[in-house]
């Protein structure tokens, strides 16, 4: 909530209670929420919200945040949705594959299901060509942080999401 407020002004206290009381209307909970006795199921709840709140309106993240939240799947998820690189944070990312595609194979037409992609800037996606991807995910510590293609991300890369194509074109 540091982002948040640091990016919008808005005091953490107020978006905190914010996010507490979406998922209360979101999961309809009868009791108000509150972080020091809700379960682990609800608390993970208010998380997603945050995450997708947070890459929805492009609410810039510091260093340490993003650090520190690089082992969690939503994190993770939300980075790859929106297209910001899960390494550095950079807008526009393109979407590397964990699994080689391969050259000449038309990504807007192949199904993507059961593939695995994270966002990564064009600096760190050519880093990951260069390297490898196992060496990549040993510097950056990224094993088993690879996000399963579900439907969004597949109509994402398959050009599907508003029209246009978002793969990388290498």
């Amino acid at each position: 909530c540091n982002d948040i407020e640091a990016h919008t002004g808005q005091p953490r206290d107020y978006m905190r209670q914010m996010f507490q009381d979406y998922v209360k209307f979101l999961y309809g909970y009868e009791e108000r929420i509150s972080l020091s006795n809700c379960s682990r199921t609800i608390a993970k709840q208010i998380i997603e919200a945050m995450f997708e709140w947070i890459f929805t309106n492009a609410i810039p993240l510091n260093y340490k945040t993003s650090k520190l939240m690089k082992e969690e799947k939503n994190y993770l998820y939300w980075a790859t949705v929106t297209r910001y690189c899960i390494i550095c944070g950079k807008p526009h990312a393109d979407l590397a594959h964990y699994e080689a595609v391969g050259r000449g194979m038309n990504r807007n037409k192949m199904n993507h299901y059961d593939k695995h992609v994270l966002a990564l800037c064009r600096e760190h996606h050519n880093e990951q060509h260069a390297i490898g991807v196992k060496s990549f995910d040993d510097k950056y510590h990224l094993h088993d942080s690879w996000i399963k293609v579900d439907e969004r991300l597949n109509k994402m890369l398959k050009g599907e999401d508003n029209g246009r194509s978002i793969v990388d074109k290498t």
